[in-house]
């Protein structure tokens, strides 16, 4: 296939379905080989054991290589600034996304999902790609950033601008005028006047703090978590934890980035966080489930013992008391993984197998290649085009199963969607939240089926899956 330099496999990759092309490169290359992705080239390995330092934060760090990201987001490496910085941003990150945290947000998470339901119900269908992202976006701002705007400021205005800007995130690093990068680069100088005016009083404040205790991330951490924890005690309206915007904004200041626009930068990586990890795994989930009556109906007989035990109304508690419901999560990321999981720099050469890669090369552990050769699943036959674990195409019903996951001898060995170790995605509970919940509200009432049965086969797969315009509607059949 003919392509640009600043393509590489970008389109080939694009075209194909990731764990047949991954596993295809793998068959005839070993378990190192080099791929140019977004005009970077990129080194994916399978050896889990030469990828455990790097993914460590031994001899590496994690850092997205990708121009545009860094165009749109700022080149600002939270995770990858050392322990000092990333230690106590995790910190006050799992406080602030912990069952508290998650408790809290429930209601609000609740309601936006029952909203877009009735819209969804009323038309008999959903077009699934646009209303996960819709949603994804209307989650991210209303709920678990929290964006707070004064009333001169339209809230549909600002996430318009928010999704255009989010459109542009993983395209071509060229702004040509009226590119998708062109216009994410006038939202982002929009969006961060807007905030810098509307976050000056708060960003002061914080500001004033932070200098006070020192300029310590850590000293910093433990006094949002611990205000957090003395306001609720105090018998206030509040969580508990901290908010996820000033946590966002702590890790900016941890690397020196403690200006007014810095903060409204960190609105933005917090939404982007919660806005993409949502829409790609819910939009990922609902492609599988609406292929499979089985799977339907084993959640929906669920459904009627979990409304036996806790009523009729969908609870934080009762969201939380679903394991056959958790399964198919867990088996709908193992099978089209929401994300492929994050890369790193080598800061020090690493020897994988007989291959050494030199200190600034870019390792990626791959998450679809490395669920092909799950040791649990996969029996070691490479004459396949993809391993019949993670073959939906041609075995939906012997690769999608959620009873995999419901006993230790079935159960994944190798589950990357949302990243490994200390770099484990801190949203990874509230993206299993925000799954089971909408599931849960869907399958209590309707069946799912795709309108056009061979949706993901016309499908984009990179950098993330986009169904071919038409192809994304799910019919809602009343049980």
């Amino acid at each position: 296939m003919f392509t640009l330099p600043i393509l590489g496999d970008t389109v080939a990759l694009a075209l194909s379905e990731q764990s047949k092309f991954m596993f295809t490169r793998y068959k005839k290359y070993g378990s190192v080989f080099r791929l140019n992705l977004l005009g970077r080239p990129m080194y994916i390995l399978s050896d889990v054991e030469a990828l455990r330092g790097p993914y460590r934060d031994e001899g590496a760090v994690p850092e997205v290589p990708f121009p545009t990201f860094k165009l749109l987001m700022g080149d600002f490496n939270v995770p990858g600034g050392g322990k000092h910085v990333h230690g106590p941003w995790r910190k006050a990150s799992l406080a602030a996304l912990g069952p508290a945290g998650l408790q809290a947000m429930f209601p609000a998470v609740l309601r936006v999902m029952q909203s877009h339901l009735a819209e969804w119900a009323a038309a008999g269908q959903v077009d699934v790609f646009q209303s996960a992202r819709r949603m994804g976006l209307e989650l991210a701002v209303d709920v678990v950033a929290d964006v707070e705007l004064s009333p001169a400021v339209d809230r549909t205005w600002f996430k318009q601008q928010v999704e255009t800007w989010l459109y542009g995130m993983w395209g071509l690093p060229v702004p040509l005028p009226g590119s998708a990068l062109a216009k994410a680069l006038a939202a982002k100088k929009v969006l961060l006047g807007v905030l810098g005016q509307e976050l000056a009083a708060d960003h002061a404040a914080y500001k004033d703090k932070w200098t006070e205790l020192g300029s310590s991330t850590a000293a910093m951490a433990d006094d949002l978590v611990a205000r957090a924890a003395s306001a609720a005690a105090e018998g206030t309206k509040a969580s508990g934890t901290p908010r996820l915007s000033h946590v966002t904004r702590l890790g900016l200041f941890g690397l020196g980035a403690t200006e007014v626009e810095h903060s409204a930068l960190s609105v933005l990586h917090a939404i982007m966080g919660a806005a993409d990890t949502t829409r790609f795994a819910l939009f990922n989930t609902w492609a599988l489930v609406a292929q499979s009556p089985r799977v339907q109906d084993k959640l929906y007989e669920e459904q009627q013992k979990v409304m036996e035990e806790f009523g009729p109304e969908l609870t934080y508690k009762a969201a939380c008391s679903m394991p056959y419901m958790d399964a198919t999560v867990k088996e709908c990321m193992r099978l089209l993984p929401a994300s492929a999981g994050g890369p790193r720099r080598l800061t020090a050469e690493l020897k994988a197998g007989d291959v050494v890669l030199p200190a600034g090369s870019y390792v990626w552990m791959y998450s679809w290649l490395l669920h092909c050769l799950d040791p649990a699943c996969w029996d070691g036959d490479t004459s396949v085009d993809v391993p019949a674990h993670m073959d939906w195409r041609n075995n939906l019903e012997g690769a999608f199963r959620p009873e995999r996951w419901l006993s230790e001898e079935t159960r994944p060995k190798h589950y990357f969607t949302f990243g490994y170790g200390t770099h484990l995605c801190a949203g990874i509970n509230l993206a299993y939240l925000e799954i089971r919940t909408m599931l849960a509200l869907v399958v209590r009432k309707y069946r799912l089926r795709l309108r056009t049965p061979d949706m993901l086969t016309r499908a984009r797969y990179f950098p993330f899956i986009e169904p071919a315009a038409g192809t994304d509607t799910v019919l809602l059949e009343a049980r």
